[in-house]
């Protein structure tokens, strides 16, 4: 399983260093659970987290089930992904620390994660509970993050 992240919608002078930092602990995120399987019988080979500027768009209330592109094949669907949209309001996310900027990740992700099921087509195959814990258990454990 990958983990797939992208920050939407932020402003070009954010990119340099807090988009950067938040990249590098989603990076060890996907490196965490890079070996768990969470599906049977399924086609899913990524999660996608999209984090939309809250204050200038508005997110998907739930995540979806869709083909994408092959990054080595050009014009090739068929990377089966489960993408969830996730509002992060860029002047809030600015302002966050260094130190504090996993525990608000963790918490931003979590929030979405525990409240929306996943697709119907793909429900009673996706293994939703494990990989919440395993989640939650990353930013808990490894990176020493209060989430509650």
């Amino acid at each position: 399983m990958e983990i797939y992240n992208v920050f939407q919608a932020f402003r070009y002078e954010y990119q340099d260093n807090t988009i950067k930092k938040a990249e590098e602990i989603l990076n060890e995120l996907d490196e965490y659970i890079s070996d768990k399987t969470y599906v049977t019988n399924l086609q899913l080979k990524q999660i996608d987290f999209s984090f939309i500027n809250a204050e200038a768009f508005k997110c998907r209330v739930r995540p979806q089930y869709i083909a994408k592109a092959n990054n080595s094949i050009p014009f090739l669907y068929n990377v089966m992904a489960l993408h969830y949209e996730i509002p992060l309001p860029q002047e809030e996310f600015i302002k966050v620390s260094d130190e504090d900027r996993p525990t608000y990740i963790g918490k931003a992700l979590m929030k979405v994660l525990e409240s929306q099921n996943v697709p119907t087509k793909i429900r009673k195959q996706f293994d939703r509970e494990r990989f919440i814990a395993d989640v939650r258990n990353f930013f808990v454990n490894v990176k020493g993050c209060k989430l509650d």
